[in-house]
């Protein structure tokens, strides 16, 4: 995949996800006002699990960086080296599952039970993205590898590993930088 190509997979790709992320818990927020609903205390949900969710997506991130990469390239482009340990040894989608839940985390904060509502579609779509664009792309990327892979894995978990998996990741990364 061209470079070029690659930068603008990553723009629509992340406009995408930063309409999943405001638009449905915001317009849920406007629709608060018809709502007879009320939530209370969501942010005790909500804020962890954002953070939980910005967690294993940095992890992710940084895990594709360090080892999804033959050699140099320039920053936001997609991986030529299949990664399988750490965070993805738990699951083949840690990024993208976790920032399907970040609608829900928004909505939860903003104590807006319209909002989780709508939040809910919203990660439906995170994860119909999952099974639509990313898993077709790994596939013609990375297969046989990835079948095999695939086959052992899956795609998302809630498995408290996989936290832990991430914050492992975290610290090692943050290791090889003050290296």
């Amino acid at each position: 995949m061209g470079e070029d190509k690659g930068r603008k997979e990553f723009a629509w790709k992340g406009a995408f996800w930063a309409l999943l992320f405001f638009a449905f818990p915001l317009f849920g927020k406007l629709l608060d006002v018809y709502c007879t609903l009320k939530l209370v205390g969501g942010e005790v949900i909500g804020i962890p699990l954002l953070l939980t969710s910005l967690l294993v997506s940095a992890a992710a991130g940084r895990a594709l960086r360090a080892r999804g990469h033959s050699g140099e390239r320039p920053f936001l482009t997609p991986p030529d080296v299949l990664v399988k340990d750490g965070i993805f040894s738990c699951m083949r989608h840690p990024n993208q599952f976790s920032m399907s839940l970040i609608p829900l985390s928004v909505a939860l904060i903003a104590n807006s039970p319209c909002g989780l509502l709508l939040s809910g579609w919203a990660a439906a779509l995170g994860l119909a993205f999952i099974l639509r664009v990313e898993e077709p792309l790994v596939h013609k990327t990375f297969c046989p590898e990835y079948c095999d892979y695939a086959s052992s894995v899956p795609a998302i978990s809630l498995n408290p590993k996989c936290l832990k998996e991430a914050v492992r990741e975290l610290r090692s990364s943050r290791r090889r930088r003050k290296v």
